[in-house]
C-alpha cells in the first residue's frame, strides 16, 4: 500500500492514527510514555491526540521508549500503518536492507537507486514473498522440533 499523497502529509494529523494503535500494541500506558518522555500525562496525550506539534526528536524518543526503530515509525505515518513500525520491531528487516545496500559497490548501488519506483516496488513484492516462503519453511521447522520435543 502507497500512501495516498506522500509529498504532504502532517504528523500532527496522523499523530492519533499511528501513534496511540503503536503504544497500545507494544503494550505501554500513556503515564509511562509521559514519564519517560519528561511530559505530563496530559502533554503526552496532546502528542498522541495531535493537539500538540510533534518533532521528530520526539519520534526517536518514542521510538526508543517502544523498542522501535524510529525510522520505521516514520514509514508507518508515511503509509498511514502503525502495524509497519510495530512488525519491523520484531524482524529488523529493514536494518537488514540498508545493510545490504551498503554493501554494494558504488556502481550497483548508483544503478539500484536509477530504478523508478514500481519497478523497485515490483521487485520488493516478490523479494518478499520469496522471503515469506522462507520464513514459512523456517515457523513449519520450529513447530515440528517443539513437537518433537513433547
Amino acid at each position: 500500500m502507497v500512501a495516498k499523497n506522500p509529498d504532504r502529509f502532517g504528523l500532527a494529523e496522523l499523530a492519533p492514527l499511528i501513534l496511540k494503535p503503536l503504544r497500545k500494541m507494544r503494550n505501554v500506558s500513556t503515564l509511562e510514555m509521559a514519564t519517560r518522555m519528561g511530559l505530563s500525562e496530559r502533554g503526552y496525550r496532546d502528542l498522541e491526540n495531535g493537539t500538540t506539534n510533534l518533532l521528530l526528536e520526539r519520534i526517536f524518543e518514542i521510538a526508543e521508549i517502544l523498542r522501535l526503530d524510529a525510522p520505521s515509525i516514520v514509514t508507518a505515518f508515511l503509509l498511514r500503518r502503525p502495524e509497519i513500525a510495530h512488525d519491523f520491531a520484531q524482524n529488523k528487516l529493514m536494518l537488514a536492507q540498508t545493510s545490504a545496500v551498503d554493501e554494494l559497490d558504488d556502481a550497483t548501488r548508483s544503478a539500484v537507486a536509477a530504478v523508478d519506483t514500481l519497478t523497485a516496488l515490483d521487485a520488493h513484492i516478490q523479494f518478499y514473498k520469496q522471503l515469506a516462503e522462507y520464513g514459512r519453511a523456517q515457523l513449519r521447522a520450529a513447530e515440528g522440533r517443539r513437537n518433537g520435543d513433547s
